[in-house]
């Protein structure tokens, strides 16, 4: 299980993970940590209604779309774009631990991906102005550009 610590990067707060380091003072940045748990604090800040393997689903689901080998996902409409089956599948095709990942969450009777597109899709809705769906369409503003990107727009509503 690694380890993630924080460090000051040139005034901004990164998360690293401290267990791919080649020598003891080399680190790795990561990228998607701030956004991953963003994303995940989302649909689990109270859970209420859901259970264990939901919880686990979406992490999952989070951890495929934000740390594809394409890069983290600029917006919130490119992150929802990546909640496809297909789209996961074609971008993790050469790694058989995602894949596997993937087949359990695709697949059953009730598939959990689906469940999850539902959730950060109506999450993450432009229509919302409850104070968690303005939150969450700002979790992808991009420090240096100050970019706030919606799914088509913001909404007026429940701004700070």
């Amino acid at each position: 299980m690694a380890l993630l610590g924080q460090a000051q990067f040139q005034g901004r707060k990164q998360m690293f993970d401290v267990t791919t380091a080649a020598r003891r003072d080399d680190f790795r940045i990561d990228r998607g940590a701030g956004l991953r748990e963003s994303l995940e604090g989302l649909l689990l800040h109270d859970g209420v209604g859901l259970d264990a393997r939901m919880r686990h689903a979406i992490s999952a689901v989070v951890h495929l779309a934000v740390d594809a080998p394409l890069g983290i996902p600029e917006d919130a409409e490119e992150f929802l774009g990546r909640l496809d089956a297909s789209w996961l599948f074609a971008a993790w095709n050469d790694s058989d631990q995602e894949l596997s990942l993937l087949n359990t969450l695709a697949c059953g009777e009730v598939p959990a991906l689906s469940w999850c597109e539902l959730m950060f899709t109506t999450a993450l809705a432009p229509w919302s102005g409850a104070p968690a769906a303005v939150h969450a369409r700002r979790i992808f503003v991009n420090g240096d550009q100050a970019r706030l990107a919606a799914v088509s727009g913001d909404c007026g509503m429940g701004r700070a």
